[in-house]
């Protein structure tokens, strides 16, 4: 298995959080297993350039045939992945409102499902899928990416708002602070920046927060498996470990110990595989 990480170019800083490529090779006569991916508050464009996935979405019970490239937005539901033996993903994540600024389109546009970037860019995708295809080199699928992200960049981007300085308050859930304390620093009225919050991240701040809180519990107790649930919970920002189930159950549709047993069982984690 390999798991490797990439910092962005600075052109592209303002935007984007980093790169990850996760490549898994399994013998074919052993059968594929789902791994779940709970929500996270990070936003992502991913290709899987390899064997095809198949993704089961809890929300709506349905499985499906899942596009080479995809944008992952505002994303409230688990999905569960099934690959094939040779798994590859590109994965680019972007900070908090950088993809809306990348798309100029309002982030409430693909809520909670999985966009198949085609749709937006169908020539584009079309080479660096070709490209990506055609590479062994991993640090050569990063730059693939990266040029066509810039590429991107110089056609189309919205400039930077003072809400984008907020929203990396907000990714903080050890510092909590008030709507209206968000908003002053946005220079908004807190009307205006819950508005702007669903514009630009496809969530309002309230939802926003708890997702940032349940991906820092799951990617704590991933790393730290010593750690009990009630000292998960604490140093996650959670008031006690029945808080920590609430959200377990609403964006993961289990308990904290399945969810961690059926993570266990794969040879990657929805969390684990970035540090993003």
């Amino acid at each position: 298995m390999f798991i490797q990480f990439y910092s962005p170019t600075p052109a592209l800083a303002s935007l984007v959080k980093g790169y990850q490529i996760v490549h898994v090779q399994t013998p074919k006569h052993l059968p594929s297993s789902a791994r779940p991916f709970p929500p996270h508050a990070v936003q992502s464009l991913s290709f899987y350039p390899r064997d095809p996935t198949h993704v089961f979405h809890h929300r709506t019970g349905l499985t499906s045939r899942q596009p080479s490239c995809i944008l992952v937005g505002p994303q409230v539901s688990r999905v569960d992945l099934t690959t094939g033996p040779d798994m590859l993903i590109i994965a680019t994540f972007f900070v908090p409102g950088g993809l809306h600024r990348l798309l100029g389109i309002p982030m409430t546009e693909f809520f909670d499902y999985a966009l198949d970037v085609s749709l937006l860019w169908a020539p584009q995708i079309r080479q660096v899928d070709e490209q990506l295809r055609q590479t062994h080199n991993y640090k050569q699928m990063q730059q693939i990416v990266e040029a066509f992200l810039l590429d991107r960049l110089r056609k189309k981007q919205l400039e930077q708002h003072p809400i984008d300085r907020a929203f990396q308050r907000m990714e903080d859930p050890s510092r909590p602070a008030s709507l209206d304390y968000l908003a002053d620093q946005a220079c908004l009225s807190p009307r205006q920046f819950e508005r702007k919050c669903y514009e630009r991240l496809g969530l309002g701040p309230k939802t926003f927060g708890r997702l940032v809180r349940f991906s820092k519990a799951v990617r704590l107790k991933e790393k730290c498996p010593q750690l009990d649930w009630l000292e998960i919970a604490l140093q996650s920002g959670y008031y006690d470990s029945q808080h920590l189930r609430r959200d377990f159950k609403e964006f993961a549709g289990s308990t904290p110990t399945l969810l961690l047993e059926q993570e266990t069982s794969t040879l990657i984690r929805g969390y684990s595989s970035h540090n993003f």
